[in-house]
């Protein structure tokens, strides 16, 4: 069988919230597919500082972070793309002005620019992972590949009309994902493709959210998990089960990878 390339979302693909840890069956399934040959590559909103080191419990040494921004494989970046320091600048001065809570993606670091509101808190809380810390003006010295935009009021357009430049991409109840326009996770595929000349016919992505409904539009077959949105299932090849019902395991030993 020839090697796939199995792009899968960490928040609700790989790890379920509700029991804040990853399924046995989930580990096992990626345990497998490693030994029959494919490659399981994370592909996640989260930067790396977020992954909390379970790559390295899972064996996997390769990722796509921020939305497509920031690509590893085995260790050499293939590629990274920040957003623009002036458009940042702006949209930062512009939320601040509006008590609107900012978090920043680095390369290595998430942080807070503000906490006017419980909103970043509970959105930590909920992806349990620990509580940013405030830096202010991080933005200024360091590159941000995402920003999170802690705003769940219906009038966010005016911000993309003001800023033309950025994807809002609604992707939890507390906010948005913030990056230039040009694509979300699928960029990771597409840089994969160009640097490692895999051909699309070997590529598989699996997610839940919102903002993975690119990248399983994109790849060969396109999975979401039984807990995932109503849009990225209407987009999806294939609906397995949810996450705590071994959906992610099921799914692979349906298309008879392991």
């Amino acid at each position: 069988m020839r090697k796939k390339y199995i792009f899968a979302d960490f928040d609700g693909t790989i790890k379920d919230h509700g029991s804040n840890s990853i399924p046995a069956s989930t580990r096992e399934a990626i345990k497998l597919l490693q030994e029959n040959g494919h490659e399981v590559i994370l592909n996640t909103g989260r930067c790396p500082s977020l992954f909390f080191g379970v790559e390295k419990e899972l064996n996997i040494d390769s990722y796509v972070a921020s939305n497509g921004r920031y690509v590893m494989h085995k260790g050499e970046l293939l590629y990274n793309k920040f957003i623009d320091k002036q458009v940042v600048k702006d949209m930062v001065d512009l939320a601040f002005e509006n008590k609107i809570d900012v978090a920043f993606s680095s390369s290595d670091n998430f942080v807070l620019n503000s906490r006017f509101s419980n909103m970043p808190d509970s959105f930590t809380d909920t992806f349990n992972m620990e509580r940013a810390k405030v830096h202010h003006n991080y933005h200024l010295e360091n590159d941000i590949y995402q920003i999170n935009m802690f705003y769940n009021k219906s009038d966010y357009k005016k911000y993309e009309m003001q800023f033309p430049t950025l994807n809002f991409n609604f992707s939890n109840i507390y906010g948005f994902d913030v990056n230039e326009k040009g694509g979300l996770k699928e960029l990771g595929i597409k840089i994969f493709q160009e640097k490692l000349g895999i051909s699309i016919e070997d590529t598989i992505a699996i997610g839940d959210g919102n903002n993975d409904i690119s990248m399983i539009e994109y790849a060969n077959i396109g999975i979401s998990m039984g807990n995932g949105v109503k849009p990225l299932k209407e987009a999806a090849d294939i609906v397995t089960d949810d996450v705590g019902e071994d959906g992610f395991y099921n799914v692979f030993k349906r298309l008879n990878l392991i």
